[in-house]
């Protein structure tokens, strides 16, 4: 099938015809290009047994190793509970280990183990693969400014 007949089939000739309404437009289109990401990278992340959550746990420790629950909780956009259980669940596969912190003993720290490291080895470079190829489709000024833009509607969201 042609590039052309997906895109026809993929979405509803009124609200391409329309000429008002660009904004739920947008809001549409990021939402399916959310849903589409979200299922490739599952998908990339199945075999080697992690979920996306799971993942997104792993490259966040690789890259802030000894972070709080909390910090993660943040980073994350979830709730502190939601990284409870999902640091359980990490830290059952034997990929993170919670440490007590030295100076205030309420607090645990997340630290990937060798385990954790060697997974998330493993599975990053078949997504940043999979990222590159989406958004190799853009130009680097196209980037660019596609980013600026997400980070202008992310500022407008905390207004």
């Amino acid at each position: 099938m042609s590039a052309d007949r997906k895109t026809q089939r993929r979405s509803l000739p009124v609200l391409n015809q329309d000429t008002r309404d660009w904004e739920f437009k947008a809001v549409i289109a990021l939402f399916k290009l959310h849903t589409r990401l979200e299922r490739l990278m599952s998908d990339g992340l199945a075999p080697h047994g992690l979920t996306l959550a799971q993942f997104d746990v792993l490259m966040t420790l690789h890259n802030s190793d000894g972070i709080t629950q909390q910090e993660l909780a943040e980073w994350l956009l979830v709730t502190k509970a939601n990284v409870v259980g999902l640091i359980d669940r990490v830290g059952a596969a034997g990929w993170v280990e919670r440490r007590p912190d030295p100076c205030d003993r309420r607090i645990n720290r997340l630290y990937l183990t060798d385990s954790g490291r060697k997974i998330a080895a493993q599975a990053h470079p078949g997504q940043h693969e999979l990222v590159r190829r989406i958004f190799g489709s853009l130009s680097e000024t196209e980037l660019t400014q596609f980013h600026g833009l997400l980070k202008r509607l992310e500022e407008a969201c905390e207004e």
